[in-house]
């Protein structure tokens, strides 16, 4: 009698629960778990297991524009979210700031068409209908983290627009926090309203956040150049010495007054914006790019046989080294001061948005 050959699915309750966890935990734990659910119904018992949806990873997922139109996915995330999932609920809120400012944007087109009395050509009758869609479409995907402004009207949510997103200011990267700037500008403006004192001090600190981290890491790229480039030096030296040779690190004189003028200019910039003197258009500061046409003049290392010209200096390699030495300690004082007013910033913002959402 031929033996019947088993399958993952014949396995005990216990050792499957495993495996569906191993998968959940995995770096790319959502798309993973979203897939083997998909390959059994077996594997569908496990869906409600709010142990499993607790520790499912959604580090590494990335989202299509048109979120909605993936209900496997977006299902999995307000699963794993109303568990109790902090990373759920963390891309839940980026979702929804996005979602917002949709919302935001049809909502004036729909209240302008509304307003005002349009031809009645085809094209702006195809216009008009596909606000009218997109109003509702982008409408109905809110009624999950409303309590009102909605229509129709909901009970309140077991996770509203405001838990999400005050998630999100408590844990959000530098790196999220300039992406999803104009965004959460659209949420204030939404939910807070447009010039209340409010929204003016959030969007505040929503700009400080973003040119502080942004100056942060800057600071912190240009400290890892400066070790670079003493290691360089050093070795130059170290080298020069076994040789007997006279060699060195070249440093055009010209190219260091710009660059200072460069930086020294950006830095007025970076203040004018913080002050509110110049608009902040979310461009990167790039200070570790104007520090770079620096650093390429030092890493030319020469054998001198006859005097340098009077357009150049020349730096020995020791002194090389403890020039990027000092540049590095001041680069990384003024990172750790920027990280620290991104942080005092993020606590302004959090305080007012309990206020105004207790």
């Amino acid at each position: 009698m031929k033996r019947r050959q088993l399958t993952i699915t014949d396995l005990h309750f216990d050792l499957l629960k495993l495996i569906i966890v191993l998968v959940a935990s995995s770096s790319n734990g959502a798309a993973d778990l979203a897939r083997t659910l998909s390959v059994s119904r077996v594997f569908m018992a496990f869906v409600g297991d709010r142990d499993i949806l607790r520790m499912v990873v959604f580090d590494n997922l990335k989202l299509p524009k048109r979120f909605q139109s993936l209900p496997n996915v977006k299902g999995l995330i307000h699963s794993c979210a109303h568990a109790g999932n902090v990373s759920a609920q963390y891309l839940l809120a980026k979702v929804l700031l996005v979602s917002t400012s949709r919302l935001l944007s049809r909502e004036k087109e729909y209240a302008w068409l509304q307003a005002v009395s349009i031809c009645l050509c085809a094209d702006c009758r195809a216009y008009s209908r596909w606000v009218a869609e997109e109003y509702t479409s982008v409408s109905s995907s809110m009624v999950h983290f409303l309590c009102s402004r909605v229509i129709p009207p909901v009970p309140r949510p077991s996770l509203p627009h405001f838990t999400l997103v005050r998630l999100f200011l408590e844990k959000c990267s530098n790196d999220d926090i300039l992406k999803m700037r104009l965004h959460l500008n659209h949420y204030f403006e939404y939910f807070v309203g447009l010039g209340g004192a409010g929204y003016l001090v959030l969007y505040n600190c929503n700009k400080k956040m973003c040119i502080y981290g942004d100056a942060g890491q800057c600071f912190e790229r240009m400290t890892k150049s400066c070790m670079e480039m003493k290691a360089k030096a050093e070795s130059s030296a170290k080298s020069s010495s076994e040789e007997g040779t006279k060699g060195g690190i070249i440093a055009v004189h010209s190219r260091m007054i710009e660059w200072s003028r460069q930086c020294s200019k950006r830095q007025r910039e970076m203040e004018s914006m913080l002050r509110g003197r110049r608009e902040y258009d979310g461009e990167p500061l790039e200070f570790d790019k104007i520090f770079a046409d620096l650093t390429k003049e030092f890493e030319t290392t020469t054998l001198l046989k006859e005097e340098c010209p009077d357009h150049i200096w020349y730096k020995s390699p020791h002194v090389v080294a403890t020039i990027f030495t000092r540049l590095g300690a001041m680069f990384k004082d003024n990172s750790s001061v920027s990280f620290k007013n991104f942080e005092i910033n993020r606590g302004f913002a959090m305080s007012m948005f309990d206020q105004l959402f207790p």
